[in-house]
């Protein structure tokens, strides 16, 4: 009898082990992906749904669990409720505030072309933050020979705009007013950023600081340009770029460069272009018409979709190429070309 108690006993851990083994071998990795796909002039596009998307994963299929249409301004809703009396079926749920970073960079050589174009900039910028919704909430970081920090996050129009003009000062500015979560003052190393002495640097901060706060954010970067020009002429971007967009990934941040620069073209101009798109934003030139790129951003941060995708189960973790399709013609898309796998 006790040898058959014991045998009883075996069986049920053997059987117990197994099932972990199995449970282990079934287990699914999700990530979250934003995604806006647009008109030509950024539009949102509505009605999408997870058959809309064909989606790779380090080159591997990835399925689509989900795609949900995130209205982020109303804009939707306050259309759909002027068409119908339903009100119970179209009310949609409470919108967050969106969380936006302004990243300046001041021009430590005091270069005409760089600060004039900066100076120019500045006041369609403002009428950008005017616009902002009242929930929406701003921080705003500069760059001369390192990374300062100039205001922490707040949906006070007035002092963010106060904020970006103050960024064209060479000068250490004081600490920001502590603010409710979210909040950035405490992640943020001071010594750290005196050593960030390239943009890719003080991006690559910014971004780890970013990862705990939850949810999508948006960073504008007002600027002349990314990437450094080899002896041969080729620009590439710093050593610094690759750490900085695994935190942007990880912190689900989208970056729309804004070149500042009065110029038809420049060398650093392809590394604002490359931060952009590998990160699911746009690049625009703002020396002659300010006010397109500009409202292309205010169109383009209407509305996203939220992908909700299946990591093929042969991916291990870590950053993986990511792509994204859609079976129509005549859109575009913005969606980040890489995806972190934890």
């Amino acid at each position: 009898m006790r040898a058959l108690t014991i045998g009883w006993v075996m069986s049920l851990v053997i059987t117990a082990s197994a099932l972990a083994q199995f449970e282990e071998t079934i287990t699914v990795s999700r990530v979250l992906v934003d995604v806006r796909v647009t008109d030509d002039r950024g539009k949102p596009l509505t009605g999408l749904t997870p058959q809309d998307f064909i989606v790779t994963i380090g080159g591997a299929p990835a399925s689509v669990e989900s795609a949900t249409f995130i209205d982020e301004t109303g804009a939707w809703f306050d259309e759909a409720l002027a068409s119908t009396s339903d009100v119970a079926e179209l009310a949609p749920e409470p919108r967050k505030g969106r969380l936006f970073i302004v990243f300046v960079q001041t021009d430590f050589a005091r270069n005409a072309s760089r600060v004039s174009g900066q100076m120019h900039f500045n006041r369609y910028a403002e009428r950008f933050i005017e616009a902002l919704l009242p929930d929406d909430r701003v921080a705003v970081f500069s760059f001369d020979s390192h990374l300062e920090f100039q205001l922490d996050f707040t949906s006070d129009k007035e002092i963010v705009a106060d904020a970006v003009r103050r960024s064209l000062l060479i000068a250490e500015p004081p600490p920001p007013p502590i603010v409710h979560s979210p909040a950035l003052a405490s992640r943020l190393d001071r010594e750290a950023m005196k050593r960030a002495v390239h943009s890719e640097a003080a991006l690559l901060l910014i971004g780890n600081a970013l990862i705990p706060i939850e949810g999508p954010k948006n960073l504008l970067l007002l600027g002349w340009g990314l990437g450094e020009r080899k002896p041969t002429g080729i620009v590439t971007m710093r050593p610094e770029w690759t750490a900085a967009r695994r935190a942007l990934d990880a912190a689900r941040v989208t970056l729309f460069a804004f070149d500042t620069s009065v110029a038809d073209y420049h060398d650093l101009e392809h590394g604002l272009q490359t931060a952009a798109k590998q990160t699911g934003g746009f690049y625009a030139k703002t020396h002659l018409f300010p006010e397109i790129g500009l409202e292309r951003l205010e169109q383009t941060l209407r509305a996203r979709y939220e992908l909700e995708l299946r990591v093929p189960a042969s991916l291990k973790a870590g950053t993986h190429e990511l792509t994204i399709r859609i079976k129509r013609r005549g859109v575009t898309i913005l969606a980040p070309t890489s995806v972190v796998v934890r």
